[in-house]
């Protein structure tokens, strides 16, 4: 039986599942989409180092700078509409 290589720039493609809760869907074309941004990659490869170095990483995913940026967002956004009191105790 022959094992598949799944590794990045395999020939077989392999599809991501995002760890990263703003991950949306990657396109064979070199895009990633995310609840925030389209990126554009210049091949495949580059795309698919993006993806499973961050997006479809169990831990990596919390270093990406676009993930920081959008949980900054939606802090202040609930921030905002619970009167700053999200994360504030009542007693």
């Amino acid at each position: 039986m022959q094992e598949k290589n799944n590794s990045v720039g395999a020939s077989e493609p392999m599809r991501a599942i995002g760890m990263c809760p703003y991950f949306q869907r990657e396109r064979g074309n070199g895009l990633v989409y995310c609840e925030c941004a389209k990126f554009r990659f210049p091949d495949k490869i580059s795309r698919r180092e993006i993806v499973y170095r961050f997006c479809a990483h169990p831990e990596n995913y919390k270093a990406c700078v676009i993930k920081q940026t959008m949980d900054h967002f939606y802090e202040r956004k609930y921030n905002q509409i619970e009167g700053g009191q999200r994360g504030v105790s009542n007693g």
